[in-house]
This record gives C-alpha cells, sequence and structure tokens, in this order.
C-alpha cells in the first residue's frame, strides 16, 4: 500500500430545492458541510465535496407559471441565486450539480434503464389527497380540517403514474 497516498473522503450537501431562494437551513447545511470538507483536507484526506440544486417537481412548474417563464428559465436563475450564495460565502465545493445538467440526466436515465430491465422498477398507480405545497399525499385521517396537516392548505385530489422498486 502506498504510504504517501491520500485516503479518499466524499461528502455531499442534500441538493438544495428551487421553488424560491435557500433558506437558513440550506444554508447551514452549506457551511457545516464546508466545514467538514475543510477539516477533511488539513487532515490530508483527498476530498471531494459536491452540492447543488434539485430542479424537478409540480410546485416549480406552477412557481414558473407565476413568473410567467418557462420552468427552466425559473431553476436557472434560482440555481444561479443559490451558486452565487455558496460563491459568496467562499464555500469549497469540487462540484455544484444540477438535475437538469445533461450529464446528470444522462447518467439517471442509465442507472434506471439498469434497474427496469432487471425489473426491480414497475408502473404503478398512486392515488390519494395531494398538497401541492408540500408535495406530500394524504390519507383522509391525517388531515386537520380537510386540510394539509404540515401546513394548513386546501389538498387536491390526485393519481399519479410512477416508478416504483421491489
Amino acid at each position: 500500500m502506498c504510504q504517501n497516498c491520500k485516503k479518499p473522503y466524499y461528502i455531499t450537501t442534500a441538493i438544495a430545492y428551487t421553488s424560491g431562494k435557500p433558506h437558513i437551513g440550506n444554508t447551514y447545511e452549506a457551511v457545516l458541510a464546508d466545514s467538514i470538507a475543510r477539516y477533511k483536507r488539513e487532515q490530508g484526506y483527498d476530498v471531494f465535496f459536491q452540492t447543488g440544486t434539485d430542479e424537478h417537481g409540480q410546485k416549480i412548474e406552477l412557481k414558473a407559471e407565476e413568473a410567467e417563464v418557462t420552468p427552466k428559465e425559473f431553476v436557472d436563475r434560482v440555481s444561479g441565486e443559490i451558486k452565487n450564495i455558496w460563491d459568496l460565502m467562499n464555500t469549497s465545493y469540487d462540484k455544484f450539480i444540477r438535475t437538469t445538467d445533461e450529464d446528470h440526466e444522462k447518467q439517471v436515465q442509465k442507472i434506471f434503464k439498469k434497474l427496469y430491465d432487471q425489473g426491480d422498477i414497475y408502473k404503478g398507480y398512486y392515488e390519494g389527497l395531494y398538497c401541492t405545497p408540500c408535495e406530500s399525499f394524504f390519507t383522509e385521517s391525517q388531515l386537520v380540517d380537510g386540510k394539509c396537516p404540515d401546513c394548513g392548505r386546501e389538498v387536491q385530489p390526485a393519481k399519479e403514474e410512477l416508478t416504483s422498486s421491489r
């Protein structure tokens, strides 16, 4: 074994959701992960620190509609704001990934296809009461006065085609 080889150390944050500006939780997480990455580098580890943005979902589609822009234009703007904030904080990330990046989409498709071909993923349906702001399904018994138990907003009946795994 190599005496001077650095041990690899990988750290990532949850990817910030692009339905609006980042909140203190996103920022706290980025600062904390950055602190750990810097500490591990000081200890001699070969650190790879990744962060980024999640750019898919019905909420984003609705927010883009409200802003009278395409979903891609909307997430480009919000993701840019998030990246700028991380850069202003001098965050030492090695990669800022976006779920709309072409290389990310290709890798997800490759993994999905492999799992689908193996029979590990199949199509199905989910039906229930849906809260768009929370992006969550609820049963009737979970509702509070007929509304979302988390945010108190209206829920809508929804049926979604989805893929499931065994």
